[in-house]
Order: structure tokens, then C-alpha cells, then sequence
């Protein structure tokens, strides 16, 4: 990864996981930074974008084919409000409140949009879809779209799936190796 730098911004195929194993299929960017590698959990097939920051100080989980935009941040920690209400007292203060700490999960086949923020906590389903730009944090059920600041369930990917698989049919058993079921069993969307 550092000698790669010499050459530039780039992606670097292959990635060595905390416990040792090579994930061969997984592409990170040369400019992204991975925080406390140890307790990062990810499986193959992953793509990390050009200056992301991945924090796993406290856990972060990454299922297969997940796709993480450029500029985004995945956060395992948070010192938002302990900052100001420790004040200069802050860096020499060891044990603080208000410091928030947890994991956080990405399942399988998500992609998080350019510039996106996930916060302590945050949990996908599988085969979520993460706009550019959108602050998340919560648990969010498989399939959900999410945007805005902060981030809302608008859609379900599903309906775009069925939807590019009736296009692309011979793409159904590709998409059923891990979603587990086409997405063609889905009730109407509700009129206002």
C-alpha cells in the first residue's frame, strides 16, 4: 500500500485482513486509511473508494461485494459532544462521558454512496443502497435505500432490481446467489 503511493492515487487489488487472510477480490484505495485494521471484519469482493477513512476502533464489519464511495466515513467512535464539554480538559482526561463507542455492520452487497457518513452504531441489511451525501445512523432492515442528513429509508432496492432483472434476465441466478430469492414477490407500493 505505501509503495503504491509512489505512483500515484490508486486502487490496490488485494487486501491482507487483520487476522491474516488475503482477500484477493477486494480493491482499496492507496489514499484510504483504515483505523485499528485488527478489528476489521471483511469479506471478499469489496470495494473501498479514494479518501475514505474506515475506523474499527470499535468494531466495523463488511460483508462480501460491498461497494463504499470516495470520501466517505465509517465511524466506530465519536467525540462530538465530550470535545466541548470537556474543554481543554479533553486530551488529558482518560476515561470520558459522552464519548459515544460502538460497532458498526455494512451487510452483504451495500453500496454507500460518495461522501456518506455512517456513525457508531449504524447497522445494514444486506443489499442496502446508501446515497452520496447522507448522514446514517441507526439499524436499518435489508434492501433500504437511505438519504438525507439524517438518513431516511426511501425506497426499497428490490423494486429496481426486478425492474434491471426483467431487462437482464440472465442476470437472475447471479442475483439470487445472494439475495436468496428474485426480487419479483413484492407488494405494490402504497399511493398517498
Amino acid at each position: 500500500m505505501l509503495l503504491s503511493r509512489l505512483w500515484g492515487t490508486r486502487m490496490v487489488w488485494g487486501f491482507v485482513r487483520g487476522d491474516g487472510e488475503f482477500l484477493p477480490h477486494t480493491r482499496i484505495s492507496n489514499t484510504s486509511c483504515v483505523f485499528a485494521k485488527e478489528r476489521l471484519q471483511v469479506a471478499d469482493h469489496v470495494f473501498i473508494g479514494h479518501f475514505s477513512v474506515l475506523d474499527a476502533t470499535y468494531g466495523l464489519k463488511i460483508g462480501e461485494g460491498c461497494q463504499i464511495g470516495f470520501f466517505t466515513g465509517i465511524f466506530s467512535h465519536s467525540s462530538h459532544a465530550a470535545i466541548r464539554l470537556y474543554g481543554r480538559a479533553y486530551v488529558s482526561t482518560a476515561e470520558k462521558k459522552a464519548y459515544f463507542t460502538d460497532s458498526v455492520e455494512i451487510g452483504d452487497y451495500c453500496f454507500i454512496g460518495a461522501h456518506a457518513t455512517l456513525s457508531p452504531g449504524t447497522r445494514l441489511g444486506k443489499g442496502c443502497l446508501v446515497s452520496a451525501y447522507s448522514l446514517v445512523k441507526g439499524s436499518y432492515p435489508d434492501f433500504s435505500i437511505l438519504a438525507g442528513q439524517p438518513a431516511k429509508v426511501v425506497g426499497d432496492t428490490r423494486r429496481l432490481d426486478a425492474k434491471l432483472l426483467r431487462q437482464y434476465p440472465e442476470l437472475e441466478t447471479h442475483y439470487i446467489g445472494w439475495a436468496g430469492a428474485a426480487p419479483t414477490d413484492l407488494p405494490a407500493t402504497p399511493q398517498p
